[in-house]
């Protein structure tokens, strides 16, 4: 009997396992998983409520992974946001659809995502190595060692060990290490999906800690031009900001950091009202400043950090200044939070290396591999878990052809 390793009991890996019995039932399937339970860092994920996928279609999916998004396109074509829906539907965990497509359980408990997935790998007689961490692999014997068994045969293995980020939940980039050891190349690791960090006044005085936006745009400038703009929502910390806004910006602010000291980026607080309509909305309520602009949505704290700076009455230099404030809002980027704050690791095994429609290694062909661990990244909103239970699939699928 044929069998097949899964290394990594994520997203990734549990999907991979129940693909492949699913695909080849006459296989013995092990799952490894260096910690005492499946889906430890899952659990975490969408402040706990588990953004299992995005209700979009494949190709917005690819739009939504900046980098190497475009070598998911086969794997999506064989299991996609639809049908990860389905998936959980026809195993009794409902979903809901939120605000910018994101998908989470019904009851808001990342468990319930992870309790479906494990009770369908146990319905499938997959066998779990739980607290088991694998010390090396020989590709010339097949042969793959552990730290508290002895040695085993397989005929497959797929890597699904996980990036670098978020060390404490097992994705400690070791991985990495059994790849390179199967002759492959990993590119350069950086995190992504960041928080970004500034030293201006406005954050090293806290003025506007903890103050959250929701829908603002993000542009992000490297001095020339702007290179992308971001809207989505945004939230202010004490070391700079935080929210979806700024970390979708990280990726495109880590570019910019690459080859310069600094990023700026420009924060548009309500890009729903163009500037000339602002100004004069403003110059029609000058008596009532505050009171409209909160009615636009701006809180207090904001509105009265902005007035500050001006003499009242507001006179016309003035209104198109504060206009230039509420929409091109002006916050210096140095640096990110690194990885044990980031949700991505950018970076990883090279798609070059990898077959898109099978996920296999073009170098040892009874290898594959699948999630962070590939040289993909997406944004927060589902997107990464969508990658990470596709390409897991497609591995398990493809595992013994």
């Amino acid at each position: 009997m044929k069998k097949i390793y899964i290394i990594g009991g994520g997203p990734a890996g549990m999907m991979a396992a129940i693909s492949s019995k699913t695909h080849h039932p006459t296989a013995t399937v092990i799952l490894v998983e260096s910690n005492p339970i499946l889906g430890k860092k899952m659990r975490t994920t969408g402040g706990g409520r588990c953004n299992v996928t995005a209700d979009v279609s494949n190709e917005d999916v690819i739009h939504h992974i900046p980098k190497n998004g475009k070598f998911l396109f086969s794997a999506l074509s064989l299991f996609n946001p639809k049908d990860i829906q389905q998936f959980f539907i026809e195993h009794d965990c409902p979903l809901k659809v939120e605000d910018h497509h994101r998908v989470f359980p019904e009851s808001n408990n990342a468990v319930d995502i992870i309790q479906t997935l494990q009770q369908k790998l146990i319905s499938l007689k997959i066998v779990f190595y739980l607290e088991t961490s694998v010390t090396g692999i020989d590709a010339h014997t097949k042969c793959i060692s552990f730290n508290s068994r002895a040695a085993e045969q397989f005929d497959h293995i797929i890597f699904a060990t996980g990036g670098k980020c978020v060390p404490s939940s097992g994705s400690n980039g070791f991985g990495y290490e059994l790849a390179k050891a199967c002759g492959h190349t990993i590119t350069a690791l950086i995190p992504a999906e960041v928080p970004l960090v500034s030293t201006d006044k406005v954050i090293q005085e806290k003025t506007l800690q903890g103050l959250s936006f929701k829908d603002v745009s993000v542009s992000v400038s490297n001095g020339k031009k702007i290179t992308k703009v971001i809207t989505h929502d945004l939230l202010f910390t004490h070391f700079g900001i935080s929210g979806p806004a700024a970390l979708r910006a990280s990726f495109y602010v880590m570019k910019v950091l690459e080859k310069q000291p600094t990023s700026t980026v420009f924060i548009d607080f309500i890009p729903n009202v163009p500037f000339d309509v602002l100004q004069k909305q403003i110059a029609d309520n000058i008596k009532s400043i505050t009171l409209f602009l909160t009615s636009l949505g701006l809180q207090k704290r904001l509105v009265h950090f902005f007035l500050q700076t001006f003499d009242t009455p507001l006179q016309g230099k003035d209104i198109i200044s504060l206009c230039h404030l509420i929409k091109n809002f002006p916050l210096v980027i140095h640096d990110v939070r690194g990885f044990t704050q980031a949700f991505v690791t950018n970076g990883g095994v090279t798609v070059k290396e990898v077959n898109p429609k099978t996920m296999q290694s073009k170098i040892l062909p009874f290898v594959s591999f699948a999630g962070e661990l590939l040289d993909i990244n997406g944004y927060t909103g589902g997107y990464n878990i969508t990658a990470a239970l596709s390409t897991g699939y497609t591995a398990g699928k493809y595992a013994l052809d």
